[in-house]
């Protein structure tokens, strides 16, 4: 075909094998014909140029064909190699090379231009279809009509290519844990962790009001494989003695730890308070959750002690449990952890962080302990060089912090998500941010939950599958469970 010369109908077949007379030139403003392959370097290392070139043009009334003339390459294939380079126009296979053969394509890729008639009036490289392109928009003849592209010749066979899919999947889906516990209204502070099985098994406490006298804890089981929380079990109730603030982990000889706080305050008290006079207790499991011990004073005298955050093995198998002391600060927040490299049969106190509480950690690469604090008006960062022995001054990080609970998590791949409320003095919204550098920049908040109410105290744990889960506070009425895959935070928008 040469410059001038019309098209006419070109029979084109879909990768579905749908045959198409193209000859409907007249409907827009220009037609595209670019000769591809899903094998060559050159059309690869043009897929940029292509689809950026396609994504000026389109809204201007102008069809981008993509036309694949190789027989080896079939209809599946070609689709998987459009849609993951984001090729969102129409493709077509070439049965015969007729098509190849009436342009007189001679390699992969080349562009051909058809004006409103159908007329050729550009054919060679992708440099020269883009000044071609804006001589057609702009009523004015195409100066340089024909350049010489320097692709892959046609016929040239290579293998099969392994198809990257760089857009991902977004995985998501969330659920209440329950709707209602009759008897228990007022549900706060929940842990959660993966037993050696591989159920997800989630623990809060729930009463009248938070610290009230019938608070007890509740346990619920996700099995491995279900979507659906089992109903909640009383599994402590100290009466006379409340228990508040939980947590869940599994550690390395499979046993499952609940580490609670026990409210040994003078009764009555006011709502909101006593969590300066907890005393740390804990039980453990050795089949998942069904059976546990009985309850045992954990550490030696913990009196204003209190978890919060899920616990975190560091790169050498220690097993670090984050506290806050409520009682000793004398005005000053105190955090700090307890750290066992023998599966809690000994326990080692860190140094101590002044200025935050309710500490939750994640370990560098380059073994470093970044620790982010709850405190008002900002969260505050601290940092260890050695193992926790020692920490930073704290100081503000751009994230705001309404004195509610704060969740952060290093994923398997190295990236950080932190979960906290990014307020003044509200608890919603309850946002998640992401880190790929390991906390030293953070990417714009996303809100999770943004309407009236109270979403709080959320929890982040990865589990074996790589799938992230979320628990927090919902309301106070009930326990909120999200699991997400990362994608699902990196991934806003599909070619289309």
């Amino acid at each position: 075909m040469q410059i001038g010369n019309a098209a006419g109908t070109v029979d084109l077949v879909s990768p579905e094998h749908l045959r198409i007379a193209m000859n409907n030139y007249g409907e827009r403003r220009a037609t595209v014909v670019l000769f591809l392959s899903t094998r060559d370097l050159a059309t690869a290392a043009a897929a940029e140029s292509v689809v950026t070139l396609n994504e000026k043009h389109r809204h201007r009334r102008i069809l981008f064909v993509g036309v694949f003339p190789d027989p080896e390459q079939t209809g599946p294939e070609v689709r998987a190699y459009c849609q993951a380079h984001g090729f969102n126009f129409p493709v077509y296979l070439d049965p015969g090379l007729k098509t190849t053969k009436r342009f007189g394509a001679r390699v992969t890729p080349e562009a051909f231009l058809l004006e409103k008639q159908g007329k050729l009036v550009y054919r060679g490289t992708l440099d020269g279809l883009s000044a071609a392109l804006g001589a057609v928009e702009a009523d004015a003849p195409v100066a340089n009509a024909e350049t010489e592209a320097a692709g892959t010749p046609i016929g040239k066979t290579f293998p099969k290519p392994a198809i990257e899919y760089p857009y991902g999947s977004i995985e998501s889906s969330s659920e209440l844990v329950f709707e209602k516990i009759p008897g228990y209204p007022v549900h706060h502070c929940s842990s959660i962790t993966e037993a050696p099985n591989g159920d997800l098994l989630i623990s809060w406490y729930g009463g009248s009001y938070e610290s009230s006298d019938d608070q007890v804890l509740f346990l619920s089981r996700r099995k491995k494989g279900s979507r659906f929380w089992s109903k909640p079990d009383i599994i402590v109730r100290s009466p006379g003695k409340p228990p508040g603030n939980a947590i869940l982990f599994t550690d390395k000889k499979d046993r499952i730890w609940l580490v609670w706080g026990r409210m040994d305050g003078t009764q009555p008290m006011l709502r909101g308070t006593g969590w300066d006079q907890c005393r740390l207790f804990y039980r453990t499991s050795a089949d998942n959750g069904v059976t546990w011990t009985k309850d045992e004073p954990f550490y030696h005298d913990t009196l204003g002690w209190l978890p919060r955050n899920l616990t975190l093995f560091l790169s050498d198998g220690t097993l670090v449990v984050p506290l806050s002391d409520e009682l000793h600060g004398h005005g000053v927040d105190l955090s700090f952890f307890l750290s066992t490299k023998d599966n809690g049969a000994t326990w080692t106190q860190s140094g101590i962080m002044r200025g935050g509480e309710q500490p939750t950690f994640f370990e560098r690469s380059d073994g470093s302990l970044v620790a982010l604090l709850r405190v008002r008006p900002n969260i505050v960062q601290s940092e260890s060089r050695d193992m926790g022995k020692t920490w930073s001054e704290p100081r503000p990080t751009q994230f705001k912090n309404p004195d509610s609970g704060i969740s952060v998590r290093r994923l398997k791949n190295g990236h950080v998500i932190l979960v906290f409320n990014n307020q003044d003095n509200s608890r919603t919204p309850l946002h998640i941010a992401l880190s790929t550098d390991e906390g030293h920049t953070w990417g714009e908040p996303i809100r999770l939950e943004s309407n009236p109410g109270e979403y709080s105290y959320p929890s982040v744990l990865e589990t074996s599958d790589r799938k992230i889960h979320i628990i927090y506070t919902f309301r106070r009425y009930s326990i909120k469970h999200l699991e997400m895959n990362e994608s699902w935070l990196t991934n806003f928008a599909r070619p289309d």
